[in-house]
């Protein structure tokens, strides 16, 4: 706007300094150019229509003054005016640029510079000045253009790398999976089956009643940890390319979320003050799902006796259409901390926990709350696509 508006102003102080401004066609012509030129703040948007309404008014200039020599400006002026207004200049960068009929602007701009130069009535002032205000914006709109597109190739270049290396490490991360998801079921998934069938031989050879039960037990708990291990190799190959040739069986199964009463008179036995709410309807979840949100419950409870010792803890679990979200939130110490028993453990288990849940497509979120204590929250979808692994 600020530059139509001086480009206006400065082409009506010029014309007003020469022109004769004694009929009405000159002060209508003169107020046409001025609008014509303020009217270059919509330069980008239709620039040829801008630059054809700058040659009509450079061509009402012409015609009258070789009709009657000196009607618009005098004879001593002739060898130096150009008729073309000063916004052609930026018209024909902007035709240039943003112009969307390439063929019609360079048309136009080879009238607007035939016009400009007056070539039929050759000065060596008026063809240099009239190239000047021509050829030189197109040259620079030309050299301008040519960046824009370089610049534009360059970065969708650079935006297609970054979707290939995400695509790459996508498909490094699935290749990874798929290869975790063999070496347990290969191997892991092996030995504890060996465990079981060694387990129930005992149990049955067993001479004593204890090591029956024992061994009963033991093998209860491999069978357990089997299938467990099934559901979690599954979930490992399902984003990989080996899920188009296994079947895919999206859970839930007849499970709702494990009973948090253990962990929570466990809790209490040590002191801890935990309350707990659920908001909805429980629905049934798939077990992987079931045991991820037991495991995020019971890391949270265990890091409140490690890091927060005499704090309250509230679990609230939330159960939505699709979805089943669980918090836990602690008052924050109320005591001074046990350094030994918090400098216990790994120090990895939040880590864990996020690496768990997002592996059944879920989102952890940890941190200090503002008013003090801390929270675990974690969002976990009800069913989770399982590749359906073979024995």
């Amino acid at each position: 706007m600020v530059l139509a508006v001086t480009v206006a102003a400065v082409d009506t102080i010029v014309v007003v300094r020469h022109w004769h401004l004694d009929d009405g066609y000159s002060r209508v012509l003169l107020v046409v150019q001025a609008l014509v030129q303020v009217a270059l703040v919509w330069r980008r948007q239709v620039p040829e229509l801008l630059l054809g309404a700058l040659g009509v008014v450079a061509l009402l200039q012409w015609v009258p003054q070789v009709v009657v020599p000196g009607y618009l400006w005098p004879a001593d002026v002739e060898p130096v005016w150009v008729v073309t207004p000063i916004g052609s200049a930026f018209a024909i960068y902007a035709t240039i640029v943003y112009g969307r009929r390439t063929r019609l602007g360079w048309v136009l701009f080879a009238l607007v510079t035939l016009l400009a130069v007056r070539l039929w009535q050759p000065h060596v002032t008026v063809v240099t000045l009239g190239l000047v205000m021509t050829v030189m914006p197109a040259l620079f709109g030309l050299w301008s253009a040519s960046r824009r597109r370089l610049l534009s190739a360059l970065a969708e270049r650079a935006e297609r790398a970054e979707r290939e290396r995400f695509l790459l490490a996508g498909q490094a991360r699935a290749q990874e999976r798929a290869r975790l998801a063999r070496e347990m079921h290969d191997v892991v998934t092996h030995r504890v089956t060996l465990m079981v069938l060694q387990a129930g031989a005992l149990g049955v050879s067993a001479s004593d009643g204890a090591t029956r039960r024992a061994a009963e037990e033991l093998r209860a708990s491999g069978c357990q940890a089997l299938e467990e291990l099934r559901e979690l190799v599954g979930v490992l190959r399902s984003p990989a390319g080996e899920q188009e040739q296994e079947p895919v069986r999206r859970e839930p199964l007849p499970v709702v979320l494990p009973d948090l009463s253990e962990l929570v008179a466990e809790s209490r036995s040590v002191g801890v003050a935990v309350e707990v709410a659920v908001r909805g309807d429980p629905v049934v979840v798939a077990p992987v799902v079931g045991r991820t949100a037991y495991r995020v419950v019971q890391e949270a409870l265990t890091n409140v006796r490690k890091h927060a010792p005499g704090a309250s803890v509230l679990v609230e679990v939330e159960w939505s259409a699709d979805r089943v979200r669980v918090w836990v939130t602690d008052s924050g110490p109320v005591a001074g901390v046990d350094r030994v028993l918090a400098g216990a453990g790994s120090g990895s288990g939040l880590i864990g926990l996020r690496q768990r849940v997002e592996l059944v497509h879920g989102e952890l979120d940890c941190g200090v709350r503002p008013g003090g204590g801390f929270q675990v929250a974690v969002t976990l979808p009800l069913v989770v696509p399982v590749v359906v692994c073979g024995r």
